[in-house]
Parts: structure tokens; sequence; C-alpha cells
């Protein structure tokens, strides 16, 4: 029996033994498989990030493509890998790649003849535009901490957050593709409102703050423009033709050389021509009831008064010490148009000056008028009529201003400061069509768009009261910013759009913004921002790129579309960056 046994004890040492190799076996292939595939993991992120550095690094070089494959073969090395198995690639002029594939020695995966295995990693890298500071999370942000009601019909591409209650509902078919967030209850009526996501009670969020980005780019303008000097011919100059007191000339003759009034000078009714080759200096009342054309110079100490239909053309400067009122055809080629009073354009003629224009009291502008440089107004300026009103290089007035229907055209700034008027005047009415390539400052009051006509205004604007659109068929194409520091009010039966690339921002400082029902639908690509007052969008349809953003958020439109906004804003900073993108 004890020899039975041992013999059993024998077998069973043996097959011990067997169990005992066979483990350390799997145990071995397991240490391999585990030991080498974490070193290969390790080093491939170690070859991807040496490709991702050189890309990087490369692309600032770009389009110098033999600097760009140095400067990428350099960061390889730095990164601690050789360089003979890179290849830098330029699929265009503003991308680099770099890739590489090299063979890695095996630890224990030898023992099983796997000597080394493959990695491989690629990296591309090419400038783009970002901006920074305003890419919130969020397509609606609605700040108090009362009930959020979404009405209307609506496709949302991004997530909803209200501080308070967020209760989505609407029309059938209505989307929100994102997350409604409330800080304390969401809900979505999901029999006609389609939600990514619903979460309550998440933290809540304070208002974003982009005022002093947004002002950044504000319009503003100083009233020391107005404090400007013209210096006129002298009263002691010497002038070939002297009339010691009032004088008519008859207005058929050519006077050669400068001439001098020292009173009130007229010119006999006439359809003939007056010439004057030389300056003409009036003490008095200049009154041309003929044409005149002055090669030189003119000076009136008094007022200046052209006859009906009677062409005044001046080849150098115009000075008045008092009133201008032009009942016919005037041209200006001088350095500088100066009337000290008020000026008047008759109907039906026009003024065309080349010059600077300063005007000391009002202006009321009947016909065509165009001024070639900057105009200064210390008054109103008021422009009457269908007809052409062209300032190319800015208009400065120190009241108010009103330009009636008809062409409008501004290559430069319009700056209007209200003084003498309360807050809510009407500081600056503008209405279409009209086009401005500059930006639109008015310091207080209302800041009125209006009429029949288009307008394409490719600047900033900025009300120290309130801004509102009551626009006709024709539309507004609007790139830039519009700012307010009370309420803005976009509406009428026009549609409200941006050029393409453009970009269009709605700032109400302290006030609220209510975009109205238009006939042609509201497409922009921008920011919509009250964080103290409300954003109320009524019936309508519209089509927004980019954030609305308010204390309170009020939404019935017949028709939102939302999405992000993927055009650069004026007053984010952009700046270029190197970016992967491979």
């Amino acid at each position: 029996m004890l020899r039975k046994f041992k013999r059993l004890a024998d077998t069973e040492d043996g097959a011990v033994m067997v169990i005992a190799a066979i483990s350390l076996i799997v145990f071995l292939s397991v240490v391999s498989l585990v030991t080498d595939m974490g070193l290969k993991y390790y080093q491939k992120n170690r070859l991807q990030s040496a490709m991702d550095s050189a890309a990087l690094a490369a692309v600032r070089y770009m389009p110098d493509e033999e600097k760009a494959r140095i400067t990428a073969l350099e960061y390889v090395e730095k990164n601690g890998f050789s360089t003979e198995n890179v290849v830098v690639e330029f699929p265009d002029e503003e991308t680099v790649r770099v890739s590489d594939t090299r063979d890695m020695q095996t630890i224990f995966a030898t023992l099983f003849k796997v000597e080394s295995v493959q990695i491989h990693a690629k990296a591309a890298a090419k400038y783009v535009y970002k901006n920074v500071g305003v890419n919130l999370d969020y397509l609606m942000f609605h700040g108090d901490n009362i009930p959020f009601n979404l009405y209307g019909h609506y496709n949302i591409g991004g997530s909803v957050f209200g501080n308070g209650n967020v209760y989505a509902d609407g029309g059938a078919g209505s989307k929100i593709t994102g997350t409604v967030f409330s800080s304390q209850t969401a809900a979505v009526n999901t029999s006609s409102v389609a939600a990514g996501h619903i979460q309550s009670n998440v933290v809540a969020q304070k208002m974003p703050d982009y005022d002093e980005m947004i002002m950044s780019v504000a319009p503003t303008a100083s009233e020391t423009v107005f404090e400007r000097t013209y210096n006129h011919i002298g009263k002691n100059s010497f002038y070939l033709n002297r009339y010691d007191s009032d004088a008519t000339i008859n207005s058929f003759i050519a006077i050669n050389g400068s001439t001098y009034c020292a009173g009130n000078l007229s010119t006999g009714w006439s359809s003939e021509l007056l010439t004057v080759y030389g300056d003409l200096y009036v003490t008095g009342n200049f009154n041309p009831q003929s044409p005149v054309y002055v090669t030189g110079n003119v000076y009136c100490g008094g007022n200046l008064v052209t006859g009906w239909d009677k062409t005044l053309k001046v080849g150098g400067s115009l000075y008045v010490e008092g009133s201008a009122d032009f009942q016919g055809t005037t041209s200006i080629h001088g350095n500088y148009f100066y009337v000290g009073g008020n000026l008047n354009r008759g109907s039906n003629y026009s003024l065309n000056c080349d010059c600077e224009t300063f005007i000391g009291g009002d202006a009321s502008l009947n016909g065509t008028s165009v001024f070639g440089g900057t105009v200064y107004c210390k008054g109103s300026f008021t422009k009457h009529g269908s007809v052409l009103m062209n300032a190319k290089k800015g208009l400065y007035v120190s009241k108010a201003l009103y330009l009636e229907s008809g062409g409008n055209y501004f290559d430069g700034d319009i700056a209007v400061f209200g003084n003498g008027l309360t807050a809510n005047d009407n500081v600056t009415t503008i209405c279409g069509p009209m086009t401005l390539t500059g930006d639109i400052y008015s310091a207080k009051g209302d800041l009125s768009l209006s009429g029949q006509g288009s307008y394409n205004i490719r600047g900033h604007i900025y009300s120290g009261g309130r801004i509102i659109t009551n626009q006709g068929p024709d539309g507004i194409t609007l790139n830039g910013c519009m700012i307010a520091e009370n309420d803005v009010k976009i509406g009428g039966s026009a549609h409200t759009y941006n050029e393409t690339g453009g970009s269009f921002s709605v700032y109400s400082r302290n006030g609220n913004i209510t975009l109205m029902s238009q006939q042609g639908g509201f497409e922009v690509w921008g920011m919509i921002y009250a964080p103290k007052g409300n954003v109320a969008l009524s019936s309508g349809d519209f089509n927004i790129h980019g954030s609305i953003i308010g204390n309170t958020i009020t939404c019935t439109p017949g028709g939102l579309n939302m999405s992000y906004n993927d055009r650069p804003l004026p007053f984010t900073e952009s700046v270029e960056t190197a970016v992967l993108i491979e």
C-alpha cells in the first residue's frame, strides 16, 4: 500500500512541473505583450509629439518651403529623434505636413522571434485667424433668475442657458440641438420641441462682460474739431482795381487783376458772365445778380447772396463773415469754404465744393451738394429733398443733423453732438437711401435711420441715447457694430442683413434691444447683447449666426434660426494662430 502511494506522489510531481512550465510560458508571453505594447504606445506618443512640434514650428516660415523644411527637421531632432526617415511635405502654400515611420526594437518579444515593431506618426499645421474673448458656449443666455420662456417657432443649433426656470415650448418641429441648461429647472415640451439634452440645477452663470471690448471700437468724436482758424486774404493787399464805396459792376466785363470794394458790391442783372482775374475783397455784402467767375480767392465781410439761377464759381477759397445764400449753381475749388453765419442752398441747383467747409451757423441745403473735404457745421445741418448729398471726408455737426431721403453718400465719419438739445430729442435723423463707409457718432438723443431707400453702412454706429430704425422696403445692409447707451429698435418693412463675409452686432449698454417684424427677414452674423435689459424678438423671420445675450429674453418669433458665428467680430481680439489640422 505504501509503495502505491509513493508512485502516485511521484506521478503528481511530474504533472505539477509540466503545469508550472506551461504557466511560465503564458506568463512570459503576457509580460512580453504588455511590456512591448506599452513601450510601443510610449514611443508612438513621443514620435507624435515630435511631429506636432515640428509642423507647428515650421509653418511659421511658410511660404518659404526651404526654411520651413529645415525648421521641421531641427524640431524632430530637438525631440530626440533622428531625421533620416522624416518626410516634410507642402500640400499648399499655407500648410506643412511632417511624417515619420520607424522600427522600434522589442525587448521580451524577441523570445518569440519578434525583433521589432513599426510605429508611424504625422502632423499637419497651418495658420488661421481665431477670435478671442466672445466664444460663448450658449446661443441664448438669459441672465436673470426669473423664468425664461422660449416660444414661437425656432431651430437653435446649439445650447440655451437660463439662471431661472427655462421652459421651451413652441411650434411643431421646433428644435434645440444642444442642451437646455437651467440653474433651477429646465423643462421642454417634447411634443413640439426636440432638444438634445435637458439639464437642471446647474451652477448659476454670471452675465458675460464684453463692455470694454466692444467699446474699444465705439466711434468717438471731440468738439475741438470746431476750433479751427481760416486765414482770408488781407485788407491791405495790393489791388489793381479799387472801389472806395458801394459799387455795382457790369456783368459783361472782365476785370484783370485783384479787386477791392470798401462797401457793398453787386452786379447788374444779366445772364452775361463777369470774370475777375485775381482775388476779390468786399468789406460789405456781396450780391452778384449775374454769373460770376473769380479765378482767385473771395472775401466777403457781410452776407453773400447770389441771384436766382445765377452761377458763382470761385477758383480759390471763399470766406464769408456773414451768411451765404446760393440761389444758383456754386462751385469752390480752393483750400477752404468758410461761412461765419448760416448757409442756404437753393433748390434745383448744385453746390460743388472741393475743399474743407466750415459753417458757423445752420446749414439748409435744398439742391445737390458735393463736398470734397470735411464739413464742419456749428449749428444744425439739414439736407432737404431727394437730391444727392455727398460728403467725401466726413461731416461734423454741433447741434442736430437731418438728412432727407435722396442719395446720401459719406466716405468719412458722421459726428453729431446735440448741443442745446435734450436727451429725448431727435439729434440725428438720416433717411435712406444712404451709403456710408465711415462711422456714425451721435452724442445724445435719438439716432434714427428711416425712409424708403436702402442703406449700406460699412462702419460702426454709436448713440448716447437710442438707436431706432424704421426702414422701408429696400432694406439695410450693415457691417459693423451698433452701440447705444439706451434702447435699440430695429424693424420696419425692410430686411436687415450682412454683406458676404461681414458681421453685425448690436449692443445696448443700459437698455433693451427689440428686433421687430421685417418683411424680408433679419439675417446677421454677430452678437445681440443687452446685459442690463431685455432682448425681444417679435413675430418675423430671424436668422442669427451668433449669440443672443440679455438680462432677460422675450422670444415669440414666427421663425428663428440660430447657429454659431464663423465670421470675425470687429471688437474681438483677432490673432493669427498656428493650429494642427491633421
